[in-house]
């Protein structure tokens, strides 16, 4: 399965514990516990739906963290 996250595509390979959903992906990527916002698709996704969002072939995934400095 192919994603697109932050606009770098990534492969899940197709044996990966399916149903693979959103919370996983984060986890995956270690941003699980840091301030963050996610959009899957372009909907922003409220943290506690981030294991009830499934993700499908194709799904663009983008996540962002606040920055601090001016």
């Amino acid at each position: 399965m192919k994603v697109t996250i932050n606009g770098q595509p990534k492969d899940f390979p197709g044996d990966y514990e399916a149903p693979l959903n959103l919370y996983d992906v984060l986890a995956q990527e270690e941003v699980i516990g840091m301030m963050i916002a996610v959009a899957h698709n372009g909907n922003v996704i409220p943290k506690g739906d981030y294991a009830q969002i499934f993700i499908e072939d194709g799904d663009i995934i983008e996540i962002v963290a606040p920055m601090q400095g001016g």
